[in-house]
């Protein structure tokens, strides 16, 4: 693939599927809204990298290998919406925030109801530690939105962006630290945090705040009452944190605002639509804070990828 930019362009779903066939080699694609699909990525040596943004779908993939047979290893960071994943009889609901793992040399399939929008990392299943541990293939979905999982995500997100403009020597050197990252990542203990410590509950907190943050109603009074805490006690759990929790809702939104700015199939979507979409209501506010954040105006940022 080396490196691929591609958005749908089609006047109708059927149109739209075969062009996804065509260009990921599903052995089956069904979009089955409106929406244009797009993917960006490339490889980064024995890596692959892209974001891919989909409305509802159903896409199902055979068994393939990299080189020959070789096995492979794909992990899907689900940024936006919600996807079912089934493989082998089992089936996993992965929603927003959360990374898994899927055995490439069987097949899959992914499905979603709604619009979403997902990281995959593909690399060969030997440079992931311990892979063939019984059940390691198939583990329960982990949250990005933290500790080591959170910066494997955020570099991947970058690197996605970033590598289009390197060669083919530097993507292969980025794609072996990321390869480095992802098992610190992988092996991290997922125990490490739970509900009954302040860090569990803080997690339980961001998982809240990603999956409504297109609600213009969010706040802290919201989150407070439906996660059963006083205002109070919600902003204690974010003393000595560099960030508070209507700061957190303001850099999540900034975030999928800019995600949404980079992704070909909202070329079209005007830039107050997404700022408004995702629950900012004053466009001239949203530009000042996004220049703030990302050191240019929305306009320029979009022009310039």
């Amino acid at each position: 693939m080396d490196y691929l930019n591609f958005a749908t362009r089609a006047g109708d779903r059927h149109e739209r599927s075969r062009q996804w066939r065509a260009v990921t080699r599903a052995v089956h694609a069904e979009l089955d809204d409106d929406r244009e699909a797009s993917i960006r990525g490339g490889d980064l040596g024995e890596l692959r990298i892209c974001a891919v943004a989909l409305g509802a779908h159903r896409v199902e993939a055979d068994q393939r290998g990299a080189v020959g047979d070789e096995s492979l290893a794909k992990f899907l960071f689900q940024e936006e919406g919600s996807s079912c994943i089934e493989q082998g009889g089992r089936s996993v609901t992965l929603a927003a925030g959360q990374w898994f793992a899927i055995d490439k040399q069987r097949p899959f399939c992914i499905q979603a109801s709604g619009t979403g929008r997902q990281l995959a990392l593909v690399l060969p299943a030997r440079r992931v530690a311990g892979w063939n541990t019984a059940g390691l293939a198939f583990a329960a979905p982990r949250s990005f939105l933290r500790g080591a999982g959170q910066v494997l995500h955020a570099s991947i997100a970058t690197a996605v962006v970033a590598a289009a403009g390197l060669g083919r020597r530097d993507r292969a050197r980025l794609g072996e630290a990321l390869a480095g990252l992802l098992n610190v990542a992988w092996d991290a203990d997922p125990t490490a945090e739970t509900v009954r410590t302040s860090g569990g509950r803080r997690a339980g907190v961001i998982d809240y705040v990603e999956r409504n943050l297109a609600d213009p109603e969010l706040d802290v009074a919201r989150i407070a009452k439906a996660l059963g805490y006083s205002k109070r006690s919600l902003h204690k759990l974010f003393v000595g944190d560099a960030t508070t929790v209507s700061r957190l809702i303001w850099e999540r939104r900034l975030e999928h605002c800019r995600l949404a700015l980079l992704d070909p199939a909202l070329a079209r979507r005007s830039i107050t639509e997404i700022a408004h979409h995702w629950g900012f209501s004053d466009s001239q506010h949203f530009s000042r804070a996004f220049k703030a954040r990302f050191g240019a105006s929305p306009r320029q940022f979009r022009n310039a990828h």
